[in-house]
């Protein structure tokens, strides 16, 4: 089983579902996820913007694929064939990864927390433009994998 037990002040049963499915989809930790500072507040926001069965039915297929998983590459597999192949909760899915990736639902920003802790920033190694600051003469540090 690949679900972790998170210690957090959502006291919903499917909460630990979310993060665990969002670790796999997003390939950050539940611990980098967290960081954000935005994993209640997009929780909540994905229950108020979209009906709870619908919601729950794709937590449930979720759980069922982190239940029955033991190694990467099994959950891996389940998450394509009974997430990623199926179109209802495909949507949710690609949803979700935007969301964290992006920090928009359904092209608009949650707030704007998620403009600043989007985590595209991290994977491009780089800072949002006008919320950020890089820092004190980093323009004199080379830029990750740069052939400059």
């Amino acid at each position: 089983m690949i679900i972790n037990k998170i210690i957090t002040n959502v006291s919903d049963y499917y909460f630990d579902v979310f993060m665990a499915i969002s670790e796999s989809l997003t390939g950050f930790s539940v611990n980098e996820l967290q960081s954000t500072g935005l994993a209640e507040i997009y929780y909540r926001h994905i229950l108020d913007h979209i009906e709870a069965a619908t919601f729950t039915e794709f937590l449930n297929v979720s759980k069922n694929a982190l239940e029955n998983s033991y190694t990467q590459d099994q959950l891996n597999n389940a998450i394509s064939a009974d997430i990623l192949a199926n179109a209802a909760t495909q949507d949710i899915a690609n949803s979700i990864i935007t969301l964290w990736y992006l920090g928009t639902w359904e092209g608009a920003y949650v707030n704007d927390l998620s403009y600043k802790e989007g985590l595209v920033w991290n994977v491009m190694h780089a800072h949002p433009p006008g919320a950020k600051q890089p820092g004190f003469k980093s323009w004199g540090v080379k830029p990750v994998n740069s052939n400059a």
